[in-house]
């Protein structure tokens, strides 16, 4: 059991900052990602209305905005991660300076309990903004083998793509001012289009996939699994 859900971690991934629905290429390791995590007392009201609020994201500069809400191994009922997607750091770090989540309108904040929130400054680069059914680890990495692990699913990546798993990405992230919930860890999320497609990755993996071996090779490299959890995420806003 350790061991397969040590593999869902690497057949996990994330969505590319600084990209919009067209799917088109990004410079590799380039943009950022502000996240605010927070509890939602209704999920889906509370998505509609901040869907409804185009100009808050304008206002911060986000080239794109989307959600993520937890499914599986959720910490808290409500769970969701609210992402800002920017070009650069920089503009990430300016961009949360003008919206204080912890003074939102009474209206907003009365539906939902702000948690925390991150700026997260991608290690991998990865092909595309295409959120979908992900799976979200936070893991412990020794220094001397990040680049290692980097190199590794960025292979695995590229192998489970070549097996016929078309949608499947990986992401690595790490966080900046996130706190003691995200410190000493590193984002991993693996991204394909749908539960089904995620599930036939994993299927694969079992049935002796012959990137196993890669996958194995990555999985060497992980000191510790922190949490595990699967999300279903949507992009909602696209600047013009």
């Amino acid at each position: 059991m350790k061991k397969i859900l040590s593999v869902a971690a690497l057949v996990t991934c994330l969505i590319s900052p600084a990209f919009a629905n067209d799917h088109g290429s990004a410079p590799e390791g380039k943009g950022a990602f502000t996240t605010l995590f927070v509890a939602a007392k209704d999920v889906e009201s509370y998505i509609e209305s901040v869907k409804s609020n185009p100009a808050l994201f304008e206002m911060i500069g986000a080239e794109a905005a989307g959600y993520c809400e937890t499914v599986s191994g959720r910490d808290y009922v409500g769970q969701l991660m609210l992402w800002n997607a920017f070009p650069s750091v920089t503009s990430a770090i300016v961009g949360a300076s003008k919206y204080d989540p912890s003074k939102a309108p009474a209206d907003m904040a009365s539906q939902r309990e702000f948690k925390y929130g991150a700026t997260w400054a991608p290690l991998k680069p990865f092909p595309r903004l295409d959120p979908g059914y992900e799976r979200a680890m936070r893991i412990k990495v020794s220094p001397e083998n990040l680049q290692a692990l980097i190199v590794a699913i960025t292979k695995l990546e590229a192998e489970i793509i070549a097996a016929g798993h078309n949608t499947f990405m990986n992401g690595l992230f790490a966080a900046i001012g996130g706190g003691t919930t995200e410190a000493g860890t590193y984002y991993l999320k693996s991204i394909t289009s749908s539960v089904e497609t995620h599930g036939a990755v994993i299927d694969d993996y079992l049935a002796g996939a012959s990137w196993g071996a890669t996958y194995n090779e990555a999985v060497a490299l992980i000191d510790e699994v922190v949490n595990d959890q699967f999300e279903i995420c949507e992009q909602y806003f696209t600047a013009k």
